[in-house]
């Protein structure tokens, strides 16, 4: 696939021929290339749809100047799927996300309802308050990094990640890249990320919605079940779906199950009983 771009940010697609589109969003600190099990079975899941990986602001390629925000993200890739609409002579778009790439897409949703089909939250990180910069966690742990972890070889850092990840070191030199990034510059990603919290302004007919699927990991951060709890009780109609021994990167790990789900989700409004799967309606 082709690089491309649309105001600085930074995509890759497959099956422009067709008129249903699906739009990947990633988690923070990485990038496009988690999707690299959705690509390579776009013939066997996705053949019927446009889709695209794009690199969230200041990640991967979309190089952007200022600090990371999750709105300003939000209203950049909302340009760029008002363009795709107006170029495609279409309505709507799918969303499928991860992570930051869900929340940034609860706020295109938000100000933009009229363009969002089909919405698929997995792993959604929301805090019930903004810390204050100063005093944040994240703070705190970008000072340990500094002060510690820089002491440490890279192989020993990205080794780390993989853990934390919970995937094979065939992955490796795409982890590594995270080190490009100064210790600043992943700190105000991982704040805003994990600061994220939804909208006070929530439409009351956006909370009607009912094509949207929410979807947690038992092996994911515990912030990440609360918050899917919390979504299905904003989302009444939506679905909730609890993925067993599901990681942050299932969409690698279990790529099988991850592609059947969001396919039948987007094309039916299904999901099928699965041993793997609990469906929390």
């Amino acid at each position: 696939m082709t690089l491309k771009y649309f105001n600085d940010l930074a995509y890759e697609e497959i099956g422009e021929e067709n008129d249903d589109t699906i739009l990947f969003l990633h988690i923070k600190l990485l990038d496009k290339w988690i999707w690299i099990k959705q690509k390579e079975e776009y013939e066997k899941y996705f053949k019927d749809y446009h889709c695209i990986f794009l690199d969230l602001p200041h990640h991967g390629e979309s190089k952007f100047e200022g600090e990371f925000s999750i709105k300003e993200s939000s209203k950049k890739i909302s340009e760029f799927i008002k363009n795709l609409i107006i170029s495609k002579k279409t309505d709507k778009i799918n969303i499928i996300s991860i992570g930051l790439g869900s929340s940034i897409a609860i706020e295109i949703l938000n100000k933009n309802p009229q363009m969002i089909d089909n919405l698929i939250l997995s792993g959604p990180e929301i805090n019930d308050f903004k810390e204050e910069k100063a005093e944040s966690v994240i703070n705190s742990l970008a000072k340990t990094q500094s002060e510690h972890l820089n002491e440490k070889p890279d192989m020993f850092i990205v080794k780390a990640y993989l853990r934390y990840y919970g995937i094979s070191k065939e992955y490796y030199e795409y982890i590594e890249r995270i080190l490009d990034r100064s210790i600043n510059e992943e700190k105000e990603i991982a704040f805003e990320s994990l600061n994220y919290t939804i909208p006070e302004d929530l439409f009351e007919d956006i909370l009607k919605k009912e094509n949207i699927l929410i979807i947690y990991g038992t092996k994911e951060d515990l912030n990440c079940t609360k918050s899917a709890i919390e979504l299905k009780g904003l989302f009444a109609n939506g679905k909730l779906v609890e993925i067993n021994k599901g990681n942050h990167l299932w969409n690698i790990i279990n790529w099988e199950l991850f592609n059947t789900i969001t396919r039948d989700f987007i094309k039916f409004n299904t999901i099928e009983e699965n041993p793997k799967i609990r469906i929390l309606e």
